[in-house]
């Protein structure tokens, strides 16, 4: 996959360290030169790559000149491989990490301050990979659950994040109570820098003007982040 095409989507696949086949794309800003700033974002259970929500914080964030990577994850209900009905959130944090480390390899990338993004189950994704990762810039946890599985000790986890976490939740969500971001704010302390409500907003952000609400918050603490040294591997997705 080549990516100097200026301001588009450039899908791209990769083969999972579990041998499966994860299909996403790189939203690209205009121009051709280095993007200092990337969001990798992450669909909830039973989601995919293509949500309103996610295309819209793509486009908010592009038109800022922030690059963003979409993909359904393995054993999701997208276009990747698998079953749904194996999802875990270890096997979506393997997932995120594998696509962290092809897309940090892409030319226009290399340059790149890396933040990475989960809505819904993925709340918890974001923060097990961000525990392990040193690379990761911010972490948005976005109308996300923070402790409802029995694979990790969530508390212990969220200790271990050194990355500021920006909690943004939806003013009228029905699923996810407040508590789970209340939950997060215990275990993570002074790396939640901020914790935000979109009013009106249900759990998908389908409410008129909610998706809009929500890439602008995500834009406003995006555009704070540094850029890092480029990177010197010359690789490319395929």
């Amino acid at each position: 996959m080549s990516d100097t095409t200026a301001g588009t989507t450039i899908p791209f696949t990769l083969t999972t360290r579990h041998d499966q086949r994860l299909v996403g794309a790189i939203d690209y800003p205009p121009g051709d030169a280095p993007v200092t700033r990337t969001l990798v974002l992450c669909h909830g259970y039973g989601g995919d790559m293509a949500g309103r929500y996610l295309r819209q914080i793509a486009a908010t964030l592009n038109a800022a000149g922030v690059a963003t990577v979409r993909f359904d994850f393995t054993n999701g209900a997208g276009t990747s491989a698998g079953a749904l009905s194996a999802a875990s959130v270890a096997g979506y944090a393997d997932d995120l990490d594998d696509v962290l480390d092809l897309v940090e390899t892409q030319p226009r990338l290399r340059a790149s301050t890396f933040a990475i993004g989960g809505h819904s189950y993925a709340g918890m994704v974001v923060i097990v990979v961000a525990s392990r990762r040193r690379d990761i810039a911010e972490v948005f946890f976005l109308a996300a659950v923070f402790d409802r599985t029995k694979e990790f000790a969530m508390a212990a986890v969220a200790a271990q994040v050194v990355a500021p976490i920006v909690i943004i939740m939806a003013g009228g969500d029905r699923e996810v109570a407040t508590t789970q971001a209340d939950a997060l704010v215990r275990a993570a302390g002074e790396r939640v820098v901020a914790r935000v409500t979109i009013p009106g907003a249900d759990h998908n952000f389908t409410a008129p003007g909610s998706a809009s609400a929500l890439a602008d918050a995500i834009r406003e603490h995006l555009l704070t982040l540094p850029a890092r040294e480029a990177r010197a591997s010359p690789a490319s997705a395929q």
